[in-house]
């Protein structure tokens, strides 16, 4: 009688613990499609009959058009409510819920949200996390900060810690503008990026411009889109005169070639 009541109440916590992590995005409604040599994001959409916008939503720090086979595509479930899309996440060594978030480009507090019963300051590698996904915004009238861009190296191509953006191929001393009209929230000097433009833009949306020479703006200043704002220097993370450019929605550092101009 004493083993029945045990495994009994047991069983009834467990059923609580469930019912008390439940979130505001319910179950997962994601599976994961690992790329294959050959294939294309245009491809593996039309495969599982997915629209590449909604693609995107659940992908939102995948480069199309650099796709590379062993890359982990997460997919919507048939039958999701696309009114609140989620992915399951397994925790991997090193994570943080810090790092999570800046990954799937969420917020830290709706993270939190999403995961009411887990320790957020303890996580351990297996552990299942749900990600809201969030929708990609428009981001119309950017224009990339040089004239004729060239990429020296893409978004998520090197292992830079925080220094999530492009390096884009310049002349030392060329001019560099405002991709689009905001205001001037910092412009000084940050570690390992040197000199560096923030710009603050209608929508929660900035854009960073670092490894500069001379800055020709202030913290404070309204410019409007090809304004120059300061000239190209010299760019430590690739060893040679470029332009470390980032886009921020929100916070988030997203690929920028995902919401610019293509670069032919």
């Amino acid at each position: 009688m004493p083993k029945l009541l045990f495994i009994l109440t047991a069983l009834i916590a467990s059923f609580l613990l469930s019912a008390c992590s439940s979130t505001p995005y319910g179950t997962t409604n994601s599976k994961v499609h690992l790329v294959k040599p050959g294939e294309t994001f245009y491809s593996i959409a039309r495969r599982y009959k997915v629209d590449l916008e909604t693609l995107s939503r659940y992908n939102p720090k995948v480069v199309p058009h650099r796709l590379r086979a062993g890359t982990e595509l997460q997919l919507p479930t048939r039958g999701s409510n696309p009114q609140t899309p989620s992915i399951q996440y397994t925790v991997q060594k090193g994570d943080t819920l810090s790092s999570i978030a800046d990954h799937f480009a969420i917020s830290l507090s709706n993270l939190k949200r999403s995961n009411p019963g887990i320790d957020h300051d303890r996580l351990h590698p297996g552990q299942k996390l749900i990600i809201g996904v969030a929708p990609r915004r428009a981001t119309t009238g950017y224009i990339w900060p040089i004239s004729n861009p060239r990429l020296i190296s893409g978004f998520g191509e090197e292992n830079w810690g925080l220094q999530k953006g492009v390096n884009l191929q310049a002349q030392p001393g060329q001019t560099v503008f405002a991709a689009k009209e905001g205001t001037v929230s910092f412009a000084g000097e940050m570690r390992s990026l040197g000199k560096v433009v923030i710009i603050q833009h209608p929508g929660d949306q900035q854009t960073v411009y670092a490894s500069c020479d001379a800055l020709v703006v202030k913290t404070g200043d309204t410019v409007k889109k090809r304004q120059p704002i300061a000239t190209v220097g010299f760019n430590t993370l690739v060893n040679r005169a470029a332009l470390h450019f980032q886009f921020r929605d929100r916070g988030a550092p997203l690929p920028p070639e995902n919401y610019l101009p293509v670069i032919q």
